[in-house]
């Protein structure tokens, strides 16, 4: 492989001899920028439903110390990383989101790695797109694991390129401990080197053909590829460092599959022996199982890495590996619609770039070449596999397409400054008004869609539909529901209507056990919720919450035990299960609150009683009318029963995912 680095000439324009410690500065500033970008303002939009199902579950985790992988919410990086964030910050949607946005604004710093196949200024305008691009910076203030893959992967690539380039294996080692890192935050990592693998094969057949033309056999030009990777001038001193340095290789191979296996265990063993039966046979947790093996008894550790691996693997195709019932259609021109909103710029850019460096006179490089294929495939490819549609999966196709795009970008540049160079002012006013047009698109993009916007899907196309834009449920949690669950002496929050009942509440203790229930159809108001449980702190009275599917509950419950909060559907239900029509009556003496849910969904109504302080001594009597089996059993309360649920399937209606 062509290192692709520029040949030396005798006039170069100034982008081209950027010194590689101003390169490195201004990647430096970039991630700087691009960071502020991120942490600017990051707790203030609500939850996304799939943001607030994962972070009430990672915050059961902080509380119970029981994990296990299940794949309703995906890789275990986030659980496993945010439990100690919880731990440390508390619980709030901007220590939740913290993470992912650390490591996207670490992403520019990635560009780095491919120094030796990009020109200095290519470099930095990889950076930048990185940094800024609308998508990327969306979903880097999202708690979800996309960007977490792509930056992952991009260090686990580049890691591969410094391996080839400069023949140190530590640099396999850096590769492999990212991409086992982006496997543990989301399965579909395993759809990169897929891309990788098929840009390469094209690759290679423009190799053969090309030496092919100039009368090189095929054979020639594979050894030709063998012999840069080894470092070896020919094909006869090639085959004689294999041989000397054979075994070096195979402990190698062996280090890299315990170092890749090691990544994987950490992450993918259950804590706290799981959730036990009949969602995992092991007794032991990860930290457990270590300790019976240090102590001479091995076979929890085996049970453990078994249950991390081929378990992992089990549950994975039990539940993702299944058939898409999907319009493909219909989800590619999602995507599409996607790429224009939020990926413009980096999509017209990669077209130049790819052109520009295909037909140059030292014949295309084989990254820039890599990143279209990459990207091209991820267009085409992710609405297959897809289950919903959804922005954050362009993510992946613009993180492949920034690497020709870079190209583009700093050849504009450079035509500029050749232009300033010749004092050629139309030619500076040319580049002058593309550059500009390209920073205002994604300007534009940036601002509208990541900043200066309601969040409502039906406007904003990076919007996913489970996203509410009622900004006003925050301040109303977080401020008076927060002042009446802590001074509450009875129930807290009551859930009326089929579509939120749960026979047994402690059925949400984990993401096992909530199949068949309405859960998920709370959210994210059981986030919020959770959160207070968690910062009223142990020795607390806790949040008691219940449901409950008959009007008559309230009707009959006596006025000052009722609970202070009562959350109803507006209008509508999936189920025909009930909404405020039916009890609105009731509840004169409450102000009503009503909350935007997310696309389809008709809209929660939050009741809050006016005088609930004059109340907050009472005793709620309202499960004496529920019922049975409907009473209240927050586990997470102190002193609350440790029920067993009763097994029950994965989630199967779902209004986030993928």
């Amino acid at each position: 492989m062509a290192t692709g680095t520029p040949s030396t000439t005798d006039r170069r324009s100034l982008t081209d001899r950027l010194p590689t410690n101003a390169a490195l500065l201004a990647v430096l500033a970039i991630t700087a920028v691009g960071l502020l970008a991120r942490v600017v303002a990051l707790g203030t939009r609500i939850a996304h439903q799939d943001e607030a199902r994962v972070a009430y579950w990672i915050l059961r985790y902080t509380e119970s110390g029981a994990f296990e992988y299940r794949p309703v919410i995906h890789g275990p990086f986030l659980p496993i990383v945010n439990q100690w964030v919880f731990s440390a910050l508390g619980p709030s949607d901007f220590t939740g989101r913290l993470v992912v946005a650390l490591v996207g604004a670490a992403m520019p710093l990635a560009a780095l790695l491919f120094r030796t196949r990009l020109r200095d200024s290519e470099v930095v305008a990889l950076a930048a797109l990185f940094a800024f691009n609308p998508l990327l910076l969306y979903y880097s203030r999202f708690m979800r694991s996309d960007v977490l893959i792509a930056v992952f992967m991009v260090v686990a690539l580049g890691g591969l390129v410094r391996a080839y380039d400069t023949r140190h294996r530590r640099w396999l080692f850096v590769a492999v401990v990212a991409a086992a890192v982006a496997l543990s935050a989301k399965e579909n990592a395993l759809l990169y080197p897929v891309c990788w693998l098929a840009g390469g094969l094209l690759l290679l057949d423009a190799r053969l053909l090309r030496g092919h033309a100039r009368g090189v056999r095929p054979r020639e030009t594979l050894a030709g590829l063998l012999h840069g990777a080894l470092g070896a001038p020919s094909y006869e001193r090639a085959r004689s460092r294999v041989r000397a340095r054979g075994g070096h290789w195979l402990l190698t191979a062996v280090a890299l599959v315990v170092t890749f296996l090691a990544v994987i265990v950490f992450f993918y063993a259950p804590r706290g022996g799981g959730y036990g039966e009949p969602y995992s046979s092991v007794e032991y947790g990860l930290y457990g199982s270590l300790d019976a093996l240090l102590g001479g008894d091995p076979g929890p550790f085996a049970a453990v890495f078994e249950e991390a691996t081929l378990g992992t693997w089990d549950a994975l195709v039990d539940h993702w590996a299944k058939s898409r019932d999907h319009s493909y259609l219909d989800y590619l021109q999602h995507y599409l619609n996607t790429m224009v909103a939020g990926a413009l710029a980096v999509s017209t850019l990669a077209v130049v770039g790819t052109l520009a460096d295909r037909y140059r006179e030292e014949g295309p490089r084989d990254l820039v070449m890599l990143g279209f294929f990459w990207g091209v495939f991820s267009v085409a490819g992710y609405p297959i596999v897809t289950d919903i549609r959804a922005p954050w999966a362009v993510v992946h196709a613009v993180v492949a397409l920034a690497f020709p795009a870079a190209v583009g970008l700093a050849l504009l540049a450079r035509w500029g400054v050749e232009a300033l160079d010749d004092a050629d002012r139309e030619g500076v006013a040319l580049a002058a008004v593309v550059l500009l047009l390209v920073a205002g698109q994604v300007g534009y993009a940036a601002g509208t869609q990541v900043y200066f916007t309601d969040h409502d899907s039906t406007e904003n196309q990076l919007v996913q539909y489970a996203q509410s834009s009622t900004q006003e449920l925050k301040p109303l949690l977080d401020e008076q529901v927060a002042e009446i669950t802590r001074e509450n002496a009875g129930t807290d929050v009551l859930y009326y209507g089929q579509e939120f009942y749960i026979a047994n509440e402690s059925l949400a203790n984990h993401p096992g056990s909530t199949g068949g229930t309405g859960w998920f159809d709370r959210l994210p108001m059981a986030w919020y919720v959770e959160q207070q449980e968690y910062r009223q702190g142990r020795g607390s009275p806790g949040v008691a919450v219940t449901s409950t599917i008959r009007a008559n509950d309230v009707k009959r419950t006596d006025r000052a035990a009722l609970p202070p909060v009562v959350i109803a559907l507006a209008n509508g239900s999936r189920t025909d299960g009930g909404n405020i029509s039916d009890i609105d009556q009731y509840l004169t003496d409450y102000e009503v609150h009503e909350v935007q849910r997310y696309g389809y969904a008709s809209a929660f109504v939050v009741y809050v009683r006016e005088d609930w302080e004059a109340h907050a001594d009472v005793e709620s009597h309202v499960f004496d009318a529920l019922e049975p089996g409907s009473q209240p059993s927050n586990t997470s309360a102190p002193g609350a029963p440790s029920l067993q649920p009763t097994p029950a399937p994965e989630a199967t209606v779902r209004a986030a995912g993928g």
